[in-house]
């Protein structure tokens, strides 16, 4: 099957491990022909910048083809979308199967006149990654512009759409309510780990050495955290925590933005530590040193990869997340405080609670977080039609 993704909104970055990156790579390991369109802006030293438009296989083996970003000129953009032109990439390389990035951008009228007009067997299916904390205000004048002519493009759109998936339950929810996707078109389909990644990690078996550095002794308890460190994450306040009990130790790694420097640096202790930023491979290599890996604050991706490590995690509780529960590998926090936090880790040190979420981290049941599987599921309404 030839499989055409289309990401005419977000840089790309080639190597990375975004859902653009792993989705066409773990699709490709199945035996299909993937092409991923995307716009010319990738990531370089903090900032966006245009790169050339190029044609060319990646290390994984699909095709990226970028193409330039312009102002949409379609009557339901009404000023307000960009797209990509690939109406006539579609009909030179007729896919069978169209993974469509996002909601937000008129491009998709191009992937729906072709499936109208060329190959009225091809499926179309779209994801979204909004949500009611990254989206828009829907009571606001601005985000009533935004959700009126978002839901139109969409309805114009929706005889040709097999599902939109929510890469969260609350992101399913979400595009229900801003954009108007039927329930009956709607499902989840969860970002995650490379499994690669997950099997080097493992091979490395660098759990001893990074306890070792960080002089964590036997019986203390390893707590890991990182990613985008700023004042939403509330890392300051499991800092807080763990400085104040005994046996429990914290490492931490990525950015410190400037939100959060000053205190962030005065709680850096003996028993906290921060690595600073590292690549994303390596972030497995320090979830599977913990023995638990936690989130106070707010969802990033890192999140989902915690429980691909295949290691208790504990999140803060936000509505829509129930994903990150699957068997009792992960509980969530309700009382995002430094006391709630003291709480939730003397009830975990080396208690038949977390032995029990170690057995389920480190079962099947968090399978459900490789790409390979998602990748299985991101295809399952090409396995309808067929």
């Amino acid at each position: 099957m030839k499989i055409v993704h289309i990401a005419p909104t977000a840089p790309y970055n080639e190597g990375w491990s975004y859902q653009e990156n792993l989705l066409p790579k773990y699709q490709q390991k199945l035996g299909h022909e993937v092409i991923l369109y995307v716009t010319n802006l990738e990531h370089k030293g903090g900032e966006l910048v245009e790169c050339p438009c190029t044609d060319s296989i990646t290390a994984d083996g699909f095709r990226v083809v970028r193409k330039e970003k312009h102002r949409s000129s379609h009557i339901w953009a009404m000023g307000m979308l960009t797209e990509i032109d690939i109406y006539d990439d579609l009909v030179r390389e007729q896919p069978d199967f169209i993974f469509y990035h996002g909601l937000i951008d008129a491009t998709i009228f191009q992937a729906t006149q072709y499936k109208k007009h060329i190959n009225p067997g091809c499926v179309i299916v779209q994801d979204n990654h909004y949500d009611f904390n990254n989206g828009f205000n829907l009571h606001s004048l601005k985000g009533f512009i935004k959700r009126f002519v978002y839901s139109r493009v969409f309805r114009s759109n929706m005889a040709y759409i097999s599902k939109v998936y929510g890469v969260t339950p609350a992101r399913k929810t979400f595009a229900q309510r801003a954009f108007g996707v039927p329930s009956r078109m709607s499902d989840v389909l969860i970002m995650g780990a490379d499994d690669e990644e997950i099997l080097a990690a493992k091979e490395r078996n660098m759990r001893v050495q990074i306890r070792s550095k960080y002089c964590v002794k036997e019986g203390e308890f390893l707590i890991v955290t990182g990613g985008r460190i700023d004042k939403g994450k509330n890392i300051h306040l499991l800092m807080k925590a763990v400085n104040a009990l005994s046996g429990v130790k914290l490492i931490i790694f990525g950015n410190v933005y400037d939100d959060i420097k000053d205190e962030f640096d005065s709680e850096l202790s003996e028993k906290v530590h921060w690595v600073g930023f590292i690549p994303s491979s390596e972030a497995y290599d320090y979830f599977m040193a913990s023995d638990i890996v936690m989130f106070p604050g707010q969802h990033s991706v890192l999140w989902e990869q915690a429980c691909a490590a295949k290691v208790p995690c504990a999140f803060n509780s936000i509505n829509g997340l129930e994903h990150l529960n699957n068997g009792g590998n992960s509980i969530f926090i309700e009382d995002i405080s430094v006391e709630g936090l003291k709480g939730t880790i003397i009830s975990l040190l080396w208690t038949l609670k977390y032995y029990r979420m170690l057995d389920a981290a480190q079962s099947e049941k968090t399978d459900i977080y490789l790409y390979s599987t998602i990748a299985q599921k991101s295809l399952e309404m090409a396995k309808e039609v067929s």
